[in-house]
């Protein structure tokens, strides 16, 4: 179900994502929701936007791990993401970002949590690398927010547009800017 439930968040949100729709996807029968998901759908999103965050951590954590300069490690993970959008056909955005955008509406703070640490997650790899490029603690952590918010935007961007112009101009951008610090 958890599964299920992170396809289709990440496909058409949260709001369009129906009990009995995760049901049907996952082959699960209807008394099993909620004997593991007692605290109904947030909780199963919450528990979606975690298995979500885990993989794009997994490809994060890659990226950054090698020992390619740090502008290819950019264009690495960004590759990730082209391959996302680019094998649904541009329906597939990032799960939780579109989710993080409807739980904040709905007061659903089980998932915005969820989400917070999604993206909390994301910049430590991050942040990480740019210490061990010479940048300090404090930087590094700005530094990778900056990432992490650039990178979602040219996802955004290019799945509007259904075209990868957007992911390689920011991800190129991104590169240029975040040298190792000399100072």
């Amino acid at each position: 179900m958890v599964a299920a439930t992170a396809r289709l968040l990440q496909r058409q949100g949260m709001a369009a994502t129906g009990l009995a729709e995760v049901l049907d996807a996952a082959g699960a029968p209807r008394g099993s929701l909620y004997h593991h998901f007692p605290r109904g759908k947030n909780q199963l999103v919450a528990e979606a936007v975690r298995f979500s965050s885990a993989r794009i951590t997994r490809a994060i954590e890659a990226a950054m791990a090698t020992p390619r300069p740090l502008p290819e490690a950019i264009r690495a993970f960004a590759a990730f993401y082209e391959n996302s959008l680019s094998t649904s056909g541009f329906r597939d955005g990032c799960p939780v970002a579109t989710t993080a955008l409807e739980a904040s509406g709905l007061g659903a703070t089980e998932v915005e949590a969820a989400c917070a640490e999604a993206f909390a997650a994301w910049q430590e790899p991050i942040a990480r690398r740019l210490v061990a490029d010479g940048h300090s603690p404090d930087r590094a952590e700005e530094l990778a927010t900056f990432v992490i918010a650039s990178l979602e935007g040219g996802l955004l961007l290019a799945q509007s547009a259904r075209g990868m112009q957007p992911l390689h101009t920011v991800a190129s951008n991104l590169a240029a800017l975040l040298p190792p610090d000399t100072a």
